[in-house]
């Protein structure tokens, strides 16, 4: 049975945290509107200004929590700060700081609504509204691209450019859509046409050397060998698959290399004709040519990306 002073200091106790209570929702509330002020990225002054008032908050409230001795409040209480030290400089924060201080924002007021038992007139922290996603209308980023394209050649870049077949795809993308490209739909596009045209260049890069090869037993062998050879027909499919798969990358410096490779090889097949050494290795050097140029268009390519992923900034 608790004695006549064991409860006067019970009940001083609890006025003590019920003026806790009064005074903790005042610096709460101070605490909160100005971290909701601060996720906005108000300019440098207004910033500094902003911190000050967090950080005064949060340690006059954590020093009254431990004049009343409520030690659970005072460690959530000054458990923020360190985590208030990472968006004090404006121009580093990023939205994970500002949603860990929400969260530990949501632990401090649990932690003073249990202690105290009163119903805290503030609300959590809310999300960030996600900014809007970067657009551009889809004739400035033509007009961006050509002038790429312009510059890329005038600089004497490679032979052959992704540039156009991007240009291409968003020709049509802009015929079918509303004006505007979303940032992130640009970005998909350019990794898309960049991945499958690397794919491409691969295959380039495998086939080409062994319809070489098949050109040099050739040219040592005369058309002879062209009735002994029966797996002769194995080039004439390799230059066929690549040739669809340029025509469908837009790759048109291919496509006409290509053709040109598979009417020379069906006229030899199909009509079983002399053709001077001299000719064959020509275009066997020329196949050579290309196939030693493919580490350049893979190389040129990813630079091509780069550059046009500059031209729309990312989310």
């Amino acid at each position: 049975m608790s004695t006549e002073s064991e409860q006067t200091q019970d009940d001083f106790q609890k006025e003590l945290i019920e003026l806790f209570g009064q005074e903790a929702q005042e610096w709460l509330v101070q605490i909160h509107a100005a971290l909701v002020e601060l996720e906005s990225l108000p300019d440098s002054d207004r910033h500094t200004q902003l911190i000050d008032a967090v950080v005064r908050g949060i340690t006059s409230l954590g020093g009254s929590a431990a004049t009343v001795s409520l030690p659970d409040v005072e460690r959530a209480t000054f458990a923020l700060l360190p985590f208030i030290e990472t968006i004090k400089d404006r121009t580093t924060a990023t939205k994970q700081d500002f949603s860990t201080i929400r969260d530990h924002f949501r632990t401090l007021l649990a932690s003073v609504r249990e202690a105290t038992g009163i119903t805290l007139d503030i609300e959590p922290l809310p999300e960030a509204a996600p900014a809007p996603e970067p657009a551009l209308d889809y004739l400035t980023l033509l007009n961006a691209l050509h002038r790429l394209h312009d510059e890329s050649r005038a600089q004497g870049g490679p032979s052959r450019s992704l540039i156009p077949q991007v240009l291409q795809r968003l020709e049509h993308e802009a015929r079918q859509g509303d004006g505007q490209i979303q940032a992130a739909k640009f970005h998909e596009l350019l990794v898309a046409i960049h991945h499958t045209d690397t794919q491409y260049l691969g295959s380039l890069r495998q086939e080409l050397p062994g319809i070489a090869l098949h050109l040099s037993r050739l040219r040592a062998g005369g058309s002879a060998i062209l009735n002994s050879d029966a797996d002769f027909d194995a080039p004439m499919q390799m230059v066929a698959g690549l040739q669809d798969i340029a025509k469908q990358n837009n790759a048109t410096p291919l496509v006409t290399f290509l053709t040109g490779l598979q009417s020379f090889l069906t006229l030899l097949v199909q009509r079983r004709i002399d053709i001077a050494a001299h000719r064959i290795q020509s275009v066997e050097t020329r196949v050579l040519a290309i196939a030693g140029m493919v580490e350049e268009w893979m190389a040129a390519g990813q630079k091509e990306l780069e550059m046009m992923s500059r031209l729309v900034p990312s989310a």
